[in-house]
């Protein structure tokens, strides 16, 4: 599995852009899996539920299962968003860790709206930025918060994955002008 991470402040357009990057990986073959760091906390359950009560109960794992998909919610001191994409997708070609500052992995930088690209040279995971205004800084491409395309295009060869011709969500092959037209 090939690993990318997103930063940046919040509401600066990484949720948008990752949106984008596994739609464009998906209709190319890609299986995708992201971690989502929630700084504030989050809920898979509504309170009052069995689920929901096993968990208030301490239980150390909970599983839902639901018709076509299911959720683990681990107890874990030590989260290391690695090991987590590691052990929570084994079958994934790429996983995209959002909003892990620390994590020593190939990282993109997302910039606030009111923030001047500015990527720094010394550090040697950043491999691009993205922005409202895109350009170059420091050797590195920033690319325009629009421009999936462009930047999935890097990634992939960054990473070296392999993408299939494009398909729609009908599973039919599209057109190579139709394959970078797709919806917002």
């Amino acid at each position: 599995m090939k690993l990318v991470a997103f930063c940046g402040p919040s509401d600066s357009g990484k949720t948008w852009m990752i949106e984008r990057l596994v739609r464009i990986w998906t209709s190319r073959g890609l299986r995708v899996g992201v971690v989502k760091h929630c700084s504030k906390g989050y809920q898979i359950d509504r309170d009052g539920k069995d689920s929901s009560r096993f968990w208030e109960g301490g239980a150390a794992a909970v599983a839902v299962v639901g018709p076509g998909e299911w959720a683990v919610r681990r107890r874990d001191a030590g989260v290391d968003p690695v090991r987590i994409a590691s052990e929570a997708f084994p079958d994934v070609d790429v996983a995209i860790v959002e909003g892990f500052r620390e994590v020593s992995l190939p990282r993109v930088r997302v910039f606030g709206a009111t923030e001047l690209p500015a990527l720094p040279s010394d550090d040697p995971n950043l491999i691009a930025g993205v922005a409202r205004t895109p350009g170059t800084s420091a050797n590195l491409p920033v690319f325009a918060l629009t421009d999936a395309e462009g930047l999935s295009e890097l990634l992939v060869k960054r990473l070296g994955l392999t993408l299939k011709p494009a398909v729609d969500l009908d599973g039919s092959v599209l057109r190579p002008e139709r394959a970078g037209a797709r919806p917002a």
